[in-house]
């Protein structure tokens, strides 16, 4: 077995863990775990910016109000403050690393702004609709030098006298153990556990799953966004993310008969909360109308959309698009404090994988991208002020057993139960069937498999939602229960906190 010792190890390689790579001091050895092209971390598939107030209408505290507002009573008010506060500093630290923001005017000009779902005004930094691919060129370019790239999945973190002292990971040649005194859990969230999806296939849930063995905290993790606008065309699977800017720039939502239905349900129609869009486009066969905005523009500012619409042999300014709900982003997460540090010392959360308290029970739109640079930068600047404290041995490495699982057929029953039982619409008796249904795969031993690995990781998770949303009896933000349709102000900013005994 490989060994590796390094100053910080950082499991995922998105914009949560690259950006807090380079907020480490220029001497920090640091390892990067990636999945590599067959992960395809979220980041690069971000569409439609990064929410900040850099707008003349704007401010931290309009901000903050529309967070809270969206977040359904739940959200923690002091991580709001700080995601909000601090997110225009880190756009313009990435305009100034190189990152090509859309601008208005001449190049230098100021930043152009898009408005999304939730936001009162336009605030999100953008790069047309492909910002999370601008980032990650930006951030790999720079990080590359920085970091030690180790391409495989971490298989288990390392515990010792009660401090994470980093983990094993599973590469092509065998398993690397890697000894850290910090290390980071930036892995994404659950998208891949549901048939249609507009998450990669690498989004299993692994940084819940790694968290939840060694005993750290969980939390909100009942609340999975939907994204109401997918694509409804092609194979289950990553669909075609038609992103809310669309909506921003006036794109309507109808029926079959051509009506605009969604202010029946918000006087926001199509820039309402996700929550309440997505719940409503479900009900319904609905489509996204673009034909009334400029082809021009729209193929300026929507390049994506445009070239993935002519997949199907659709485009944006001609046709109608079919559009269905799909998994999005997992609010929670391991539980974190303000500078990402989880409930095991020495062991940090940023990114999707975490849960800061800032989405509350729905996230507003913008605001993901702007959570993984914030809390990824403090979280490294935690790193650095910390102790650095004598690293001991590691503990005894796990051990793999041989045992043949059909993946295919057991991926296709994870993704049956995560989609029929724990989507926008849930019970407890489906929420009891997803729970015991999955107990198998989830007790699976190490399989020096890398699939067999994330069906482990995701039945695990998927587990984990079912539990914490049986536990909470009412209807809130993304969390629906057909049977407690309402929210419950008993429950109005109760986290459910689940940990491993």
């Amino acid at each position: 077995m490989d060994r590796i010792t390094t100053d910080v190890l950082i499991v995922g390689a998105g914009a949560a863990g690259l950006f807090a790579s380079l907020h480490l001091p220029d001497a920090t050895e640091v390892v990067v775990v990636d999945k590599g092209r067959k992960g395809r971390g979220s980041s690069l598939w971000a569409q439609g910016g990064v929410a900040a107030a850099l707008g003349p209408n704007d401010s931290p505290e309009l901000h903050a109000e529309d967070t809270i507002r969206v977040a359904a009573g739940h959200a923690d008010a002091s991580a709001v403050a700080v995601l909000c506060s601090e997110a225009p500093e880190c756009v313009m630290e990435l305009a100034e690393l190189g990152c090509d923001f859309d601008r208005l005017g001449e190049p230098g000009g100021e930043l152009h702004l898009a408005r999304e779902g939730g936001q009162s005004v336009a605030r999100s930094a953008h790069r047309a609709d492909g910002t999370g691919a601008a980032i990650m060129r930006t951030l790999r370019r720079h990080a590359a030098p920085r970091v030690r790239r180790v391409e495989g999945t971490c298989v288990q973190l390392a515990v010792s006298e009660g401090r994470c002292v980093g983990g094993w990971v599973l590469t092509e040649e065998g398993l690397v153990e890697v000894l850290a005194t910090s290390t980071v859990l930036a892995t994404g969230g659950i998208g891949a556990l549901y048939h249609s999806t507009t998450n990669p296939v690498g989004a299993t849930g692994d940084g819940i799953a790694l968290g939840w063995d060694v005993g750290a905290g969980l939390s909100d993790i009942e609340f999975v966004q939907f994204h109401p606008t997918a694509l409804a065309l092609g194979r289950n699977g990553q669909r075609l993310l038609l992103t809310e800017a669309l909506r921003g720039a006036g794109a309507y939502v109808v029926d079959a008969e051509g009506r605009r239905f969604l202010f029946e349900h918000h006087s926001d129609g199509e820039l309402a909360p996700r929550d309440v869009v997505a719940r409503a486009i479900a009900a319904r066969h609905s489509w996204l109308d673009c034909r009334h905005l400029d082809p021009k523009g729209l193929q300026h500012e929507f390049p994506t959309v445009v070239k993935g619409c002519r997949a199907f042999g659709l485009h944006p300014a001609r046709d109608l698009l079919p559009i269905s709900p799909a998994a999005h982003y997992s609010v929670g997460g391991v539980q974190t404090d303000l500078d990402g540090r989880s409930s095991i010392p020495r062991l940090y959360a940023v990114g999707e994988c975490a849960s800061t308290g800032v989405h509350g029970a729905n996230r507003l739109a913008g605001n993901s991208l702007g959570e993984a640079l914030v809390f990824g930068r403090r979280a490294a600047r935690a790193i650095t002020g910390q102790r650095a404290g004598r690293i001991k041995k590691m503990p005894e490495p796990p051990e793999f057993q041989e045992l043949t699982v059909d993946v295919d057929t057991a991926w296709a029953l994870l993704k049956d139960v995560s989609s029929s039982y724990l989507g926008i619409e849930r019970a407890a008796e489906g929420l009891h069937r997803a729970h015991d249904e999955l107990e198998e795969f989830a007790r699976l031993p190490l399989i020096a498999n890398r699939s067999v690995l994330e069906l482990r990781f995701g039945a695990r998770a998927a587990r984990l939602v079912a539990r914490a949303a049986l536990l909470r009896r009412e209807s809130r933000g993304v969390h629906h229960r057909a049977d407690h349709p309402d929210p419950d102000p008993a429950w109005a900013g109760v986290r459910l906190r689940l940990t491993r005994k």
